[in-house]
């Protein structure tokens, strides 16, 4: 069976991106302290409560994919000041995501950030690559998003720990729905409650089946380079007052602010001025 590296919340940025480009994925432990994850935890309890599993879009492969006895629900920014803080600006990812996006972009912005608790009885998520969200922007040259799937809970591989291809990051851009792996071939994202797998839109991963009887709550947090349109609709959930309260760098990530490229045009304006202008 493959592996995939652990290190530890000091590690340096090289060794982090040595992994990550080696695998496809790295665990970061750590990630979020524990007075953090409860804090996020305590904060999205009550969506937990009463958002049930299961995909309500009517689409077969959607439903498929989504996980008929899995809990998502996004706007997290909006549920979580402590997502905000900790997640959406915890800064080891942030630095990890500068150097992998930024090649191909100006800024970067979020893509989603969602709740995915697996439930007991779910089967494993069919293996797909995060980029095909976008199949006209991928090249094999660039990234163009990268993920961060927080352990809310302990991941196990009896519980649905998240299953990564290593080194299918390398393979020739194209859609992966339903990729055939072996079990020598898979690595398990097992870790520890606040762990973070930080891994490229290219690499072939998907949740794995649960076959406890407890959810496993994972928080998954994603960027997408600023110049493409996100799978979350971001300012539709956190509106110009919650976002007033937020620092200047959250709100960027959260489409409060346009996107300012050199050489080329200046888009997502208000009045033909900077979204973020809003705010001064």
């Amino acid at each position: 069976m493959a592996e995939l590296t652990t290190v530890d919340r000091d590690a340096s940025i090289d060794e982090v991106l040595t992994h990550l480009h080696r695998d496809g994925g790295v665990i970061v432990r750590d990630l979020l302290c524990d007075e953090a994850r409860l804090a996020i935890i305590d904060d999205l309890s009550g969506a937990m409560e009463v958002i049930g599993p299961g995909s309500k879009s009517g689409l077969e492969q959607w439903e498929l994919f989504h996980g008929r006895e899995t809990i998502r629900f996004c706007g997290l920014a909006a549920r979580s000041r402590a997502f905000v803080d900790h997640a959406l600006l915890e800064p080891l990812f942030g630095e990890v995501t500068d150097h992998e996006l930024l090649g191909g972009c100006a800024s970067y912005w979020l893509n989603t950030g969602q709740v995915m608790a697996v439930g007991p009885g779910e089967q494993a998520q069919y293996l797909h690559r995060d980029e095909n969200n976008w199949p006209e922007a991928v090249t094999a040259e660039r990234e163009i998003t990268l993920s961060c799937m927080f352990a809310l809970s302990e991941f196990t591989r009896a519980n649905g720990a998240t299953v990564v291809v290593p080194g299918t990051q390398t393979l020739p851009p194209g859609l992966v729905r339903g990729y055939e792996a072996t079990e020598d071939e898979v690595a398990y994202a097992e870790m520890p409650a606040g762990a973070g797998l930080i891994y490229s839109g290219k690499v072939i991963h998907g949740a794995g089946a649960n076959t406890t009887d407890d959810l496993r709550y994972g928080m998954h947090v994603s960027f997408v380079v600023g110049w493409l349109r996100p799978e979350e609709a971001s300012p539709l959930h956190v509106d110009r007052a919650r976002a007033a309260e937020l620092p200047p760098e959250a709100r960027r990530l959260l489409g409060w602010s346009s996107y300012l490229q050199d050489g080329g045009g200046r888009i997502w304006l208000v009045d033909f001025e900077d979204a973020a202008d809003l705010f001064t």
